[in-house]
């Protein structure tokens, strides 16, 4: 009994490591632990640069700001947004220069005709709460449907695990000879040993692994978006949307432990429609309950800071 009981969850594992992953798994950014409170505080420097089409060379740094992005998760069913611009890396009231509300982020990337703003909203979302609406809705509006694990799963294999799931928990050690994976007939046996061998779901035919330079990742294709993702763990590294002359190319590298739970990467580089490279560093990560005020009140305390007559030039990717 117990050496089933081992080899089951041998093959799990091996299954795990080996299987090819899922366009609904991928966008969950299983690698990152659960978030560990309702509210996310994420702090970032942001620079901006220009590229010129002529050259391919990057000129000097054009401007550089201070963000702060909290995303509250105290509403089950909305994601809501406070966005806070800075002067200074002090980060203190008297240096805002710009405040955003957003009570729902995932009607707001449907309802962006930015694609620089919904996509980069859109992979904040997954990197900081683990969820993936935000993603789909930026690929819904391009027109693409992402195949949810229930279509593609493997039931076949799932009614064997439960067999012997069930198996275990009323067999109480007493032998090996009622198991579900250890049929008395040879060719049966070798059947169930191929279906247990069998990834759980069946292979996403969009989704391939390949080397791009010198690392492995998983390349998903949705026409003109094509997302990477590393081979192993699975983390978001690059996604890259061309519609026409519109691009915009989105890359994350460096990935940190930084609340000693949640990973974020370092650093960011987004590639907009205005030709302009722009760098996010992320400065540190927060995630707690909320026993504050709610963002609508932080929101409207955060205007009363902002100095009459400035008029922030927010970065195209940014509300």
């Amino acid at each position: 009994m117990k050496v089933w009981a081992i080899l089951f969850s041998l093959f799990l594992t091996i299954n795990a490591i080996a299987a090819v992953p899922t366009e609904e798994g991928l966008l969950k950014n299983l690698n990152n632990a659960g978030i560990p409170g309702n509210l996310i505080t994420i702090k970032a420097m942001i620079n901006s640069v220009t590229v010129p089409a002529e050259t391919g060379t990057e000129t000097e740094m054009t401007k550089m700001d201070f963000y702060k992005f909290v995303i509250s998760l105290e509403n089950p069913n909305v994601i809501s947004l406070l966005q806070v611009a800075y002067s200074n890396g002090q980060m203190l009231s008297s240096q805002i220069k710009d405040v955003k509300y957003i009570p729902d982020l995932v009607t707001a990337i449907k309802r962006e005709v930015n694609p620089d703003r919904s996509l980069f909203y859109g992979i904040l979302m997954m990197l900081t709460t683990n969820k993936s609406q935000g993603v789909e809705a930026f690929l819904e509006k391009s027109g693409v449907q992402i195949v949810r694990n229930k279509n593609i799963l493997n039931e076949e294999k799932m009614k064997l695990l439960k067999a012997y799931r069930s198996y275990l928990a009323t067999s109480k050690g007493k032998g090996d000879a009622a198991s579900p994976l250890n049929p008395t007939d040879a060719q049966n046996k070798a059947k169930v040993l191929e279906l247990f061998r069998a990834n759980t779901f069946q292979r996403a035919r969009n989704i391939e692994l390949i080397k791009l330079e010198n690392e492995f990742l998983w390349k998903v294709d949705w026409k003109n978006i094509k997302a990477y993702f590393t081979n192993e763990e699975r983390r978001f590294r690059l996604i890259d949307y061309v519609n026409g002359d519109i691009s915009v190319k989105i890359e994350a590298n460096d990935y940190l432990l930084f609340n000693g739970t949640n990973e974020l990467p370092k650093n960011m580089t987004v590639k907009d429609t205005k030709g302009l490279s722009n760098t996010i560093q992320i400065i540190s990560l927060d995630t707690k309950g909320n026993r504050e005020k709610k963002l609508s009140e932080r929101f409207e305390e955060a205007k009363k800071s902002i100095p009459a007559g400035i008029i922030e030039a927010n970065y195209s990717f940014l509300f």
